[in-house]
């Protein structure tokens, strides 16, 4: 199966943009709120509004329904896992590529701190450098995500060190780059005109009404932002309300 395919299951080709539902927050975030039954949540929502879906393999053996059959979602593993303990963050594999090759999924997605120490900085690359290598054998296609680990309130500071962890996981040789929205838009042009991939922004930066996100998420892919990946900030709303707000990101999104 050839990388062109698997990311055609995550990029709709009429529109080349995408609408991810990310429901992997369990490993690190546990219990959370509004995801207690992520199977449920994905039922109860329009899924066909959905090109992919971000998940754990375990949550992904018990919802086979939600992608059994023609037409249904591409399906992205949450591949690694990051967990902070004595003030350190430890970064580690928690899959096989080779095993996600054989599940069948269309990506795989790693994360990538960059405001940390040297050291750590080290580990996610050897992590994620090592990942892609791998998936690079088997045609999978690899996003990566670069992150602050702490908030960073000068804005300039911010973009820079997102910029950095961006370029480097360009320069690894990620497929896709999921950022968080930097608070301006002449930072989104100027990483869409930076780096030769697809760039998707986390819904997590978005805040407010419903219209108010649409209107932000029209604005960045009007830019040149390939789509969004917005978990929390949707299945923490009403059933309703998110529902509708999933028709409103595709509509967006797609120019439907």
């Amino acid at each position: 199966m050839s990388k062109a395919y698997r990311l055609s299951k995550i990029f709709r080709p009429e529109t080349g943009n995408t609408l991810i539902l990310p429901v992997d927050h369990g490993v690190s975030a546990g219990n959370i709120q509004g995801l207690e039954n992520p199977h449920k949540t994905l039922e109860e929502l329009n899924i066909p509004d959905v090109d992919a879906v971000l998940m754990s393999d375990g949550f992904a053996k018990q919802a086979e329904s939600v992608f059994y059959g023609r037409n249904t979602p591409g399906r992205i593993q949450a591949a690694d896992v990051v967990y902070m303990g004595n003030n350190k963050i430890y970064h580690e594999l928690n899959t096989s590529i080779e095993t996600a090759v054989r599940r069948g999924y269309d990506c795989l997605k790693f994360i990538m701190f960059w405001d940390r120490p040297a050291e750590e900085q080290m580990q996610s690359v050897q992590v994620i450098s090592k990942a892609i290598q791998e998936a690079e054998k088997w045609d999978m296609p690899v996003l990566v995500e670069p992150l602050t680990f702490d908030h960073i309130e000068d804005e300039e500071e911010r973009i820079k060190v997102l910029s950095d962890s961006a370029r480097v996981a360009y320069e690894l040789g990620a497929d896709i780059l999921k950022l968080p929205h930097p608070g301006n838009i002449d930072t989104i042009k100027t990483w869409v005109n930076t780096f030769n991939v697809p760039i998707i922004l986390l819904g997590g930066a978005f805040k407010g009404e419903v219209a108010n996100l649409v209107d932000q998420v029209d604005e960045a892919v009007s830019a040149g932002v390939k789509g969004v990946a917005i978990g929390r900030n949707l299945w923490q709303r009403p059933i309703e309300e998110a529902k509708h707000m999933l028709s409103e990101l595709a509509r967006v999104i797609h120019k439907l």
